[in-house]
């Protein structure tokens, strides 16, 4: 059986000899009991702080790329991002082949291809539209040009007037060979020159990511991250860790809950033995054992010339 909260609070509990919980009254718990509630999830938080790239906290991010949008926020979640796994997904009907992204410096982009960022008009809907009216609402029409060519999604937008500062109107729907779409409210629109497929990867000062060049289509980018979870709240939540390591978070748990008490002797006892569970742990699950092979290659062939060995010349 998966171990929970209510499973992991009541061992640390039997440990402490207090009474134990039920899944009826845990979220009624007092004293010692909201003590070691609140330790089981310092302990599993003191495990994922202490290895950036477990396993079992591993995942995939995918994320659909929007026309004319550079920066990229990463999942709130997220404790460490891959960036050598970035990679655009192949797909026919946006005529991309796909292929991994290169890692680009950010001051290198700073210095060389920020002016990308000055191409693009943006703003978004500002209520919902049909697939075929001829009239786009929007925040703001300011900076865009008085004729021109939106991109909301995959679809391409002419326009022929900008009939107020929040309507483009005159519009011709699904142009460019695209495909006409419905759209909520809130979704993106843009105008720009260049883009392409992006072909690198920019981790920026703020932890999250921009590319290089701006998409100019609703391309499918893929990475590999590490996630950073969440705390335990209900009695039958349960945590990432693989239940067989269960015994290292009740000691952790019940150390941080001696360390409450004051009880400094059996914190250090408990703290130690925790330790020694996370290194073992990382060994078991995080260590890479690197393989190493000669790239010697012994001579061979005629070792002497007129009587003299030309190794020794």
């Amino acid at each position: 059986m998966a171990e929970t909260y209510l499973t992991l609070t009541n061992k640390v509990i039997a440990r402490l000899n207090e009474v134990a919980l039920t899944s009826t009254n845990f979220s009624n718990a007092r004293g010692i009991q909201v003590q070691c509630q609140n330790a089981v999830n310092e302990s599993i938080r003191y495990i994922n702080q202490k290895e950036f790239q477990y396993p079992f906290n591993h995942a995939i991010e995918t994320k659909t790329l929007t026309a004319g949008v550079v920066r990229y926020d990463v999942a709130t979640t997220t404790k460490t991002v891959d960036y050598n796994t970035f990679r655009i997904i192949k797909d026919a009907d946006l005529n991309v082949s796909g292929g991994n992204l290169k890692i680009l410096n950010y001051n290198d982009y700073i210095n060389s291809f920020i002016t990308q960022e000055d191409e693009i008009n943006s703003t978004t809907t500002s209520t919902t539209h049909t697939d075929s009216v001829t009239t786009i609402t929007v925040t703001s029409t300011s900076g865009f040009d008085t004729t021109g060519t939106l991109f909301i999604g995959n679809e391409q937008i002419t326009y022929t007037a900008i009939g107020s500062s929040t309507t483009f109107t005159g519009c011709t729907r699904g142009a460019n060979s695209t495909t006409a779409a419905s759209t909520a409210s809130g979704v993106t629109v843009t105008q720009f020159d260049g883009g392409g497929v992006p072909e690198f990867v920019v981790r920026t000062p703020d932890n999250n990511y921009l590319l290089y060049p701006f998409p100019l289509k609703s391309f499918t980018l893929k990475y590999d991250y590490f996630s950073f979870p969440t705390d335990m709240s209900a009695h039958g939540d349960t945590t990432t860790i693989p239940d067989r390591f269960a015994a290292v978070i009740v000691d952790g748990a019940t150390a941080f809950v001696y360390q409450y008490r004051g009880e400094a002797q059996q914190y250090q006892l408990n703290m130690q033995r925790f330790e020694q569970g996370i290194k073992n742990m990382q060994t078991l699950l995080v260590n890479k054992f690197s393989y190493l092979r000669s790239t010697f290659i012994p001579r061979t062939g005629v070792y002497s010339s007129g009587g003299v060995d030309i190794r020794s010349v």
